[in-house]
């Protein structure tokens, strides 16, 4: 009897050693997970862009160019686009770029004439943005400054009609600084509206650049989102006979990956 109880008051007094430590175990939640607050989105954009306006290359006539939309389906030689943002903190850190090849035909000179067109363009822009107080839920509002790079190259092969024909290239690159507003809007927790505007130039590169994109978009999964809306940029570019006064614009898409 004695040996028994002996036994059973080991048993007991183990049980009551170890309890602790299993139930510590069972309630360990494991490391913590520190959300920082910021988010990252990379996207791939299309730009189905028609181009307007004047181009002139080393001191000759501007060329009339005119590309609808629809027909740079068939003038379009290559393009790429994508972006690159994060935002967190107050703060907007954004970054895209664009690079586009097309060929046509223009109309040159006061008194008619033809003129092969080919240009070859990169623009891309960066901006860092701070978000103002609005009282509008599910709205930021960011204003913006930065920069944005074009580069042009332009091959004019003229035919004018009282003239020898002249076949003429010529490439220029300049920095414009950009002052602008980004707002993005949730209508639910599946559609929104994006907007960027911008303005820039000043006369310190172009005499003038402005941009706009607005899209209304979807957010297939919590890290997939897709949009679709439309795209204008105006650049007024003269320097050392090279001519840049157009306006691209046309149907805008993005896919986003977020994370």
């Amino acid at each position: 009897m004695t040996a028994f109880r002996q036994a059973f008051l080991v048993l007991a007094f183990a049980s009551a050693a170890t309890a602790p430590a299993t139930a510590a175990d069972t309630s360990d939640p494991g490391p913590a997970v520190v959300d920082n607050g910021w988010r990252y989105q990379v996207t791939l954009d299309g730009w189905l862009a028609g181009l307007h306006g004047d181009i002139g290359v080393r001191g000759l006539p501007a060329a009339a160019v005119d590309v609808s939309p629809l027909d740079v389906l068939e003038d379009l030689d290559g393009a790429f686009a994508g972006s690159f943002q994060a935002v967190g903190d107050s703060w907007l850190l954004y970054t895209d770029v664009m690079w586009a090849k097309i060929s046509t035909d223009a109309d040159v000179g006061p008194f008619g004439g033809t003129a092969d067109f080919e240009q070859k363009q990169i623009v891309a822009t960066a901006l860092v943005g701070y978000e103002l107080p609005v009282n509008v839920k599910n709205m930021q509002l960011y204003a913006t400054g930065g920069l944005r790079y074009q580069h042009n190259r332009v091959e004019l092969d003229i035919d004018p009609v009282f003239f020898p024909a002249i076949d003429r290239n010529g490439s220029q690159s300049w920095v414009d600084p950009i002052v602008g507003l980004t707002m993005h809007y949730d209508i639910n927790d599946k559609w929104f509206v994006d907007v960027m505007a911008d303005v820039g130039g000043f006369g310190i590169a172009s005499d003038i650049t402005l941009q706009g994109t607005a899209t209304v978009g979807y957010n297939w999964t919590d890290a997939i989102a897709s949009s679709f809306g439309y795209k204008a940029l105006y650049t007024d570019y003269q320097e050392g006979g090279f001519r840049y006064d157009a306006t691209q614009h046309g149907i805008f898409t993005r896919l986003a990956v977020k994370f």
